[in-house]
């Protein structure tokens, strides 16, 4: 599962007829010129890429068919390949710390004296996060800027109730980008062979001021898994130190090495 997540941009041969099936056709009111489409995208693009930091607390919870949790984080991110995330108590004390930072994660779990460290690879990182992702990719969806696979087509319709709908195609693989009728992005889909396996949603963006989304989830359904959060005191393009991404080794814990590359 992670190695199709990770590489969002391989290509790898399949027939023309199975990257061309139908698509939410009971959706779908007409088709739009790609000049339309083009705008959209390039709207959108624009805007998000003036987003290179985050900063906010959020409501996360996640529904996992061995791990479900519902609390409060801190989150930081930072382009291209900087996290880190604090899970905290109802009391305000750091019960997990994640930083990640290029090629390295560290995880300390203050309750327990436990550090864990290894490669920021999306084995680790799925330990972690629930999500099978790509370091980077996982900082560019938390910024509003989740991946584009390489399309050697591209479709575009209106949908009956408001918005448009961008279906990019790859060999094996389809992307599916929903807009509503403010142009803003709220939906990306990932398939494989036809198969869904990954969904974004975002929701709760502004129409006036910085559109950056205050609410994200996303599906897994291999994993029976969805992680949603709901972001407060959310600061963009803050100045963040390095050292934030990492951590401090606690005196006498427990070290657990993470061999998932």
């Amino acid at each position: 599962m992670s190695s199709r997540l990770v590489c969002l941009s391989l290509l790898v041969v399949v027939s023309v007829s199975t990257a061309c099936a139908p698509v939410r056709s009971h959706l779908i009111a007409e088709p739009i010129s790609q000049a339309f489409a083009d705008e959209l995208m390039q709207a959108w693009s624009e805007s998000s890429a003036r987003v290179s930091s985050l900063q906010a607390l959020a409501k996360v919870k996640v529904q996992a068919p061995l791990n479900s949790l519902n609390g409060s984080q801190v989150i930081l991110a930072q382009k291209p390949d900087r996290l880190r995330a604090e899970t905290l108590s109802p009391f305000g004390i750091p019960l997990l710390m994640l930083a990640a930072d290029g090629g390295t994660l560290e995880v300390s779990l203050p309750g327990q004296n436990v550090y864990y460290t290894g490669a920021a690879s999306p084995a680790n990182l799925d330990l972690f996060v629930h999500l099978p992702l790509r370091l980077s990719d996982l900082v560019d969806v938390l910024l509003y800027q989740p991946p584009l696979i390489k399309a050697w087509k591209e479709k575009a319709y209106a949908l009956q109730k408001g918005g448009w709908l961008l279906v990019r195609y790859g060999t094996l693989r389809r992307q599916e980008l929903v807009f509503n009728p403010l142009r803003q992005l709220v939906e990306v889909s990932f398939f494989e062979n036809n198969d869904l396996f990954m969904k974004i949603n975002y929701a709760q963006i502004p129409e006036q001021g910085e559109p950056f989304p205050y609410r994200l989830s996303l599906e897994v359904p291999d994993k029976h898994t969805t992680v949603s959060l709901e972001f407060t005191e959310v600061k963009t393009n803050g100045e963040l130190r390095p050292d934030i991404f990492q951590l401090v080794r606690p005196p006498g814990a427990r070290i657990v090495y993470l061999n998932g590359e």
